[in-house]
């Protein structure tokens, strides 16, 4: 068999030239030879015993239909896998139920806490103010009752007043024997027979209210007029007293009854 491509004469039935191993041709049909040196070499490709071949990754039919499902009976489910990729669907809806329903529950319960935390603190501040008030209401009352005693005080004042200025003869004749300088002796038969001893009160009485009316400065803002007019009293008993235990003239007496009106009215005005 002659061949092709040197020309050599080879026996029949060679497959290849002796001489230049080309193939020769021979009765059987060649499908010719797939060159994998002209072709792209996949990461799949091996060489193996000087040829090359490449790995079969295909899926098995197996496989391909293992998404189908047999029931208990072992009968076929075309529609088994649909049911499997449904399953993961139902759990992310509940998912999403169960998150939307703890948000929800959790909203609410911070909700309710803030209200409840805001209503104690409304509360609070009510008893708080309540609180005050009743302080308000409770040193108003203190104040009114030192205020009327003091008013009490004031008109006992005035009866003794009144006293000494009815016996205002006798006081001035008292003082005349004393001014005589006839010894401590002598003063004392005068006061035992020309008695004294409201003028002493008097005095001991005003010292006394100076200071009651002295506690009684903050005045609430109900007390403010009130407390004004107290202040006149006083200057007015003040003006008695001082007048009284000053040296007496025959118009003393005229002066005194004078202030004495004015002291009254001013009780008056205060016990409305």
């Amino acid at each position: 068999m002659k061949c092709s491509n040197c020309g050599h004469m080879n026996t029949e039935g060679s497959r290849y030239c002796n001489q230049c191993a080309f193939p020769l041709n021979t009765n059987k049909v060649s499908l010719g030879q797939y060159e994998y040196d002209d072709q792209e070499v996949y990461p799949a490709e091996k060489s193996v015993s000087g040829g090359k071949y490449r790995e079969d990754h295909s899926r098995p039919f197996e496989s391909v239909t293992s998404l189908a499902t047999e029931n208990s009976e072992g009968i076929y489910d075309r529609d088994g896998h649909l049911r499997k990729v449904k399953r993961p669907i139902v759990l992310k809806m509940t998912l999403v139920i169960l998150l939307a329903l703890f948000v929800f529950v959790g909203y609410n319960g911070i909700k309710f806490a803030v209200d409840t935390q805001q209503n104690r603190i409304m509360q609070a501040e009510i008893k708080k103010e309540q609180q005050a008030q009743a302080d308000v209401l409770k040193n108003l009352e203190n104040y009114r009752e030192k205020f009327n005693t003091v008013i009490i005080s004031y008109e006992d004042q005035g009866e003794i007043i009144s006293e000494n200025i009815k016996g205002l003869s006798t006081l001035r004749i008292n003082r005349f024997a004393k001014g005589l300088g006839l010894g401590d002796v002598f003063n004392k038969i005068v006061n035992t027979v020309l008695d004294v001893s409201k003028v002493n009160e008097l005095k001991s009485n005003s010292s006394t209210l100076n200071m009651l009316v002295d506690e009684l400065m903050n005045a609430p803002e109900t007390f403010t007029s009130k407390y004004e007019t107290l202040i006149t009293l006083r200057n007015v008993e003040n003006n008695i007293v001082d007048t009284i235990s000053g040296q007496l003239t025959s118009d003393s007496k005229s002066e005194l009854e004078k202030l004495y009106e004015d002291y009254n009215q001013l009780l008056v005005d205060l016990n409305r």
